[in-house]
C-alpha cells in the first residue's frame, strides 16, 4: 500500500490488502519498567517472584505490551484521513504470542485487511495483525483486531 491516506467513504478499498508494514523499532527497558508501572506488576503491588523465576529472564517484554503496541502502530501507520475519524477498539477474535521478544530486540507490526464491512454509521474492520521479531523466523505475535472505524459529527 503507498503512503498515501484514503478517506473514510474508501475504507472498504483496503479489503484483502496490507494496510501497512512499520519501521523496526526497539524496545528498551525504560519502557518495559514503565508498563510494569502502568499495569500494577511491581513488587509494591504484587509478588513478582513467578515472573522473576521465567526462563527468559527479567527483559523479556511482556505479551501485552507488544499487545498494546499495536494501538501506536494503527495511529502512526494505518492509511486513514484522521481529520473527522475515530475508532473504537472492538476486540480480538484471537492472539498468540509466538517468539519471545527482549528488550532491545528489533519488532515491527504488518497490517492486513481481512475483512471490512458496514455496521451501523462506520466500518466495522478485521485486522490481521503480525508482529515480526527481526532476525527470528516466526512471528512475534499474531492477532486478529476488530476496529469500529467512525467518522464525528465534532467538526
Amino acid at each position: 500500500m503507498s503512503d498515501s491516506k484514503i478517506d473514510f467513504a474508501e475504507l472498504p478499498t483496503l479489503m484483502g490488502k496490507t494496510a501497512y508494514s512499520s519501521d523496526w523499532m526497539a524496545i528498551d527497558k525504560e519502557h518495559l519498567k514503565m508498563f510494569a508501572a502502568a499495569t500494577y506488576l511491581d513488587p509494591q503491588h504484587v509478588d513478582l517472584t513467578s515472573s522473576r523465576n521465567n526462563e527468559f529472564g527479567e527483559e523479556l517484554i511482556d505479551g501485552f505490551l507488544l499487545l498494546s503496541l499495536l494501538v501506536y502502530w494503527n495511529f502512526r501507520y494505518f492509511p486513514l484521513k484522521a481529520d473527522r475519524l475515530w475508532g473504537l477498539n472492538y476486540g480480538f477474535e484471537k492472539v498468540r504470542f509466538i517468539t519471545p521478544v527482549m528488550v532491545g530486540d528489533q519488532v515491527r507490526a504488518i497490517c492486513n485487511v481481512v475483512d471490512i464491512h458496514k455496521k451501523g454509521d462506520g466500518w466495522l474492520g478485521t485486522l490481521s495483525m503480525t508482529v515480526e521479531k527481526k532476525g527470528a523466523e516466526r512471528p512475534a505475535m499474531k492477532a486478529d483486531w476488530l476496529v469500529l472505524f467512525l467518522e464525528t459529527s465534532n467538526a
